[in-house]
């Protein structure tokens, strides 16, 4: 989504899009989300909370999907995330969904827009 200057260090944006599908038939409905987000410059940040984007989906036979988008935030101009989705059973069970790392690149170097953008 760009960078932006903040109290004199560069704060990289990216938006990034989650669907999640229930390929079973018992219905779920997530709970919690848990993502690790590790920046180039050497940090790492625990994200923990309920659902997400204020929502707690429920995912069954008739809406088997939910899609949602969100964004994060590194001061360095690269990174990666991952983590895990928490979700409920119909009897209070629990099981975690894993979410595979993916990255988060810029190019920070770039002095000409990308094609067909101009500044």
């Amino acid at each position: 989504m760009g960078m932006r200057e903040a109290q004199n260090s560069h704060v990289y944006w990216w938006r990034y899009c989650i669907r999640l599908e229930n390929l079973d038939s018992d219905v779920v409905q997530l709970r919690e989300r848990h993502w690790r987000i590790f920046s180039l410059s050497g940090t790492l940040e625990t994200v923990r909370g309920r659902g997400v984007v204020g929502r707690e989906p429920v995912l069954s036979k008739e809406q088997p999907a939910f899609q949602y988008s969100s964004h994060v935030s590194l001061q360095a101009s690269s990174g990666h995330m991952w983590g895990t989705f928490r979700f409920e059973r119909h009897d209070g069970s629990h099981f975690d969904v894993r979410i595979p790392p993916f990255s988060l690149e810029s190019n920070k170097d770039e002095k000409t827009p990308p094609s067909g953008l101009h500044w």
